[in-house]
Order: C-alpha cells, then structure tokens, then sequence
C-alpha cells in the first residue's frame, strides 16, 4: 500500500478514485497474471485453483459476502510461494506491458480528462500490490492494494492485507481532506466508496448488470452515471 502523507496538508483534495481489474482493464488482473505465469512455467497451473466448477465458485461468492473474505483468491495466491520479491515485481512489470490491449480505453479516457481537470488519481484495487504498483507507475499515479506477505525476501504465499472489502477503510484518510470524491469501478464491494462519493461512473457489462445496480444504490443514483465496457 502507498503512502499519501503528501496529499494531506489541505482539506480542499479533489479525488478520483480508480479501480483497476473491470474497471481499466477486461481483466481480473491477479488471476491473469497466474495464468501467465502459469503458461511461462514458472508456476504449476492447477486446474483445481484456477478453473474451479462453477457450484464451488458459487459457494465461495457466497462466503465472501457473508464474511468478507475471498478464500478461492487466497488460495491461488498460495501459488505464488516461494517466489522472491524482485522477481515478482519484474514478473510483474512484464505482465503488465503485455495488457495493453485489455485496457478499458472509455475509462482510460476518463482518468486523462480527471487529470486534466486537476483531480488527484488515484488507484484502488484489490489486486496484488506488484502489479498495482505496475500498473500505477505505468499510468503516473499512485494506488492501494492488497498486500503479499514476504519472509526474508520471499513470498509466503499470504496477504498480509486484502483490499478487497475494505477499500474505504483504506482511503478513509484522502476521503476526510477532499472536497470532491469521484469513484469509477464495476465492483458490487464498492458500494460504501459509492454512498460517500460526490459523483460515480460504475462500469458494466450489460442492462441486467444495471438494473441489479438500481436495486443497490437506490437513493444514489440520481449521481451515477452507467459505462458499458464494450462501448
């Protein structure tokens, strides 16, 4: 996770907050990455983690919301074990020059017309911090994410923070010093940065996606406004 010690002098931040996996990118970025890695052999692709059946992605969807705790993603990152620090930051950096053409170009647009207009960018996501930083160093800007747990230099394997359920914890400090707060992502777990947002731009894939969103934001909505990612 990054520091915004810098961003917390004044009390008038105008914020736009990025998600990143759906959001600037097609991809789940973490999973993508493991397949990637997988198909370079530098991990052993298991199909049991990877590709699970859909009753037990299900199952797992619905523990999450329950508990806040995604233990399908947990256990692919387990894959990542043994992996050293550098290497998984320059595999990392790799990957993320090759999704070029994954991105969300609507969005992509959006964050450049934020930054023009004087916003400070920053990305929130809940996928592995080396490629958030990645991603962030390769947009000019800065981040939060879920944190890998190294020993010695090496992975475990672990998170020693997942973002995931927890975004608005995290930024609750910039939340505090802005005077404007825009949030864009396609995450149904955002919704609390949503309700505490000046203005949103919630990404979708089709009207069922935005008829489920209705049902959510009720009384927000009248500040929302709907990108199709295939658009």
């Amino acid at each position: 996770m990054r520091s915004f010690i810098r961003y917390l002098e004044g009390n008038n931040l105008k914020l736009a907050v990025f998600d990143i996996c759906g959001t600037l990118y097609f991809d789940n970025t973490t999973y993508s990455f493991l397949c990637w890695l997988s198909n370079k052999g530098i991990i052993k692709y298991n199909k049991k983690i990877m590709d699970a059946p859909y009753i037990l992605r299900a199952i797992n969807a619905l523990s999450s919301t329950l508990f806040c705790k995604d233990y399908y993603r947990e256990l692919q990152i387990k894959q990542l074990s043994g992996l050293s620090y550098e290497v998984i930051n320059k595999l990392a950096a790799d990957f993320v020059e090759e999704l070029n053409e994954n991105r969300i170009s609507s969005t992509n647009n959006l964050l450049d017309e934020y930054r023009r207009k004087g916003y400070t960018i920053v990305l929130a996501s809940a996928t592995i911090e080396p490629l958030a930083r990645a991603i962030a160093k390769k947009i000019g800007v800065d981040y939060f994410s879920s944190e890998v747990e190294f020993v010695n230099e090496q992975c475990s394997g672990k998170l020693n923070r997942d973002l995931l359920f927890f975004k608005k914890e995290a930024l609750l400090h910039l939340i505090k010093k802005s005077e404007n707060i825009v949030i864009v992502t396609d995450n149904f777990t955002d919704l609390e940065l949503i309700q505490v947002s000046d203005y949103c731009h919630i990404v979708v894939r089709n009207d069922k996606d935005i008829r489920k969103w209705n049902r959510q934001l009720k009384n927000h909505l009248c500040k929302v406004v709907f990108i199709k990612k295939n658009v």
